[in-house]
């Protein structure tokens, strides 16, 4: 797939047309592709989607189903969505800029912007996509945080004999593994919709990724165990020594006057 820098660039006839057609509107100051398109992970009959950057005067008039644009072809059946975009403001990105959440971040990390006049969607983008370099112990103590409690209470669960409680832990576990793997690559944590792709595309090493594979299709305490001593390793590796005394990094965050970032990067 040829690189995305352009409206012009875009394969689909349609989609490359109904573009051309938008950007005649007053109202459109930019047009950004994301997720498989952008990334190269789509599949041949994969669908086109992104951000329609659009003026707040403009936006304020549209209701919540009128800021998502969905086209289908109707030529084929079961028909095929094949026209994706999301209108976005400054007031959006302004509330993405300051969103705990990863994946609202990652977006803005792969996007491929295709249309920008002003160089304003560009502007925003950096911003929005730029991982949080002066907040990277604050956030790496939350997410081993978050993945050693979990595991934690696995094991707890476990003597106790709740075999419920125990999955629900380590389930939750596995989640919190994948937070604190991309963070120690200081990464926003991609859509776990590619989460394969985007580790290998990070390289990650196979042994790593066949240990992750083994507890994401079937959540194992032992196999956790073994993944705990290489996230160790990685973190003292990275200049860090923190998680030799856990119960200071708990009481970090219990305490009254906790940072906000700490807060902040709690979330999965």
């Amino acid at each position: 797939m040829k690189n995305l820098s352009s409206i012009e660039d875009i394969e689909d006839e349609y989609v490359r047309a109904r573009l051309q057609e938008l950007i005649k509107k007053d109202y459109l100051l930019g047009i950004q592709i994301n997720g498989s398109r952008a990334t190269g992970f789509a599949q041949p009959k994969a669908d086109w989607d992104g951000f329609l950057y659009v003026t707040e005067e403009y936006y304020s008039f549209l209701s919540s189903r009128d800021i998502h644009i969905l086209e289908f072809d109707e030529k084929v059946e079961p028909k095929r969505l094949i026209f994706d975009f999301l209108l976005i403001t400054d007031k959006w990105m302004k509330e993405r800029l300051n969103s705990p959440q990863d994946v609202e971040h990652y977006a803005f990390v792969e996007g491929k912007i295709i249309y920008d006049p002003t160089g304003k969607l560009e502007e925003w983008t950096k911003k929005i996509a730029q991982y949080p370099e002066g907040e990277h112990e604050i956030r790496l103590k939350a997410k081993y945080m978050l993945w050693r409690e979990s595991l934690g209470f696995g094991l707890i669960n476990e003597k106790r004999g709740f075999e419920t409680n125990k999955n629900v832990n380590l389930h939750r576990a596995v989640l919190a593994a994948i937070h604190l793997w991309f963070t120690i690559k200081k990464s926003w944590t991609p859509p776990l919709k590619w989460w394969s792709f985007h580790t290998k595309k990070m390289g990650m090493e196979n042994n790593t990724y066949k240990l992750f594979e083994k507890i994401i299709n079937k959540p194992d305490l032992e196999d956790m165990k073994k993944l705990d001593a290489l996230f160790k390793t990685m973190i003292k590796e990275s200049g860090f020594d923190f998680i030799d005394n856990m119960y200071d990094v708990y009481m970090e965050y219990y305490r009254a006057n906790r940072s906000e970032a700490f807060h902040r990067h709690m979330y999965l």
